[in-house]
């Protein structure tokens, strides 16, 4: 009898080391903590992104600035270099030019020129005058902006008094006519155009607001609210 049971036995033991190794888990359990934590990890960079603003400006800013320190210059980013040059031509306390104010902001560099200084009232065609500072400000963007592929976005702003003419049914097509003409002349004096753009903003985004809470007349708004501004930018 001791003989026949002994093969019983050694299936049951076998069966019960098959049965253990399955208790353990099996080989792909992994691969449920590793999607988790995938699944975690995409979700962080999705919230991360969202709730940050990407600033093109500082990137290349700061990689510039790298760049800079290791070779040992001083010369920085392109937009920094180009401000640099229009501040010392434009905005140098010995040779001031009221008609250009030059400021650097989140957007890029940013040039304002008086429509006063530009056009004649309610036109579009550049006066003398206003040919001439836009023939002296491109000497100095050409250099920088061609070379470095830089953005130029020209804006035309008007100040909130009607216009109604055959050529120029509202203030829409006064502004947008203003910006298109200052990028054709600096398209002419050789800045690509490949990257530059002419929009028109009537006065819905003005400098300074024509009237206060009480509806008072703001002196000196509406002159400062006509202008065209010319942004450059990665």
């Amino acid at each position: 009898m001791n003989k026949k049971q002994q093969p019983v036995e050694e299936t049951r033991v076998k069966k019960v080391v098959v049965e253990d190794d399955n208790d353990e888990g099996g080989a792909n359990d992994w691969l449920a903590t590793y999607s988790d934590m995938i699944t975690l990890l995409m979700a962080f960079f999705v919230i991360f992104f969202s709730a940050s603003k990407v600033d093109l400006q500082l990137f290349e800013e700061l990689k510039n600035g790298f760049v800079s320190d290791k070779l040992n210059t001083k010369s920085g980013s392109p937009l920094t270099m180009l401000y640099n040059q229009l501040d010392s031509t434009f905005d140098n306390s010995v040779n001031d030019n009221p008609r250009v104010d030059i400021e650097k902001n989140y957007r890029g560099i940013n040039i304002l020129l008086g429509s006063e200084s530009l056009f004649s009232s309610g036109e579009s065609n550049l006066t003398r005058a206003g040919r001439q500072t836009i023939d002296e400000l491109c000497q100095s963007l050409d250099s920088i902006v061609g070379r470095y592929n830089l953005t130029m976005d020209i804006e035309g702003h008007t100040d909130d008094t009607p216009i109604r003419s055959f050529r120029f049914p509202s203030n829409w097509e006064l502004s947008s006519a203003r910006a298109a003409t200052v990028l054709r002349q600096m398209i002419e004096n050789g800045l690509p155009p490949e990257n530059s753009r002419a929009i028109g903003f009537a006065d819905v985004k003005p400098t300074i607001k024509p009237f206060d809470e009480e509806g008072n007349y703001v002196k000196g708004s509406r002159e400062k609210n006509r202008r065209v501004e010319i942004i450059i930018h990665y």
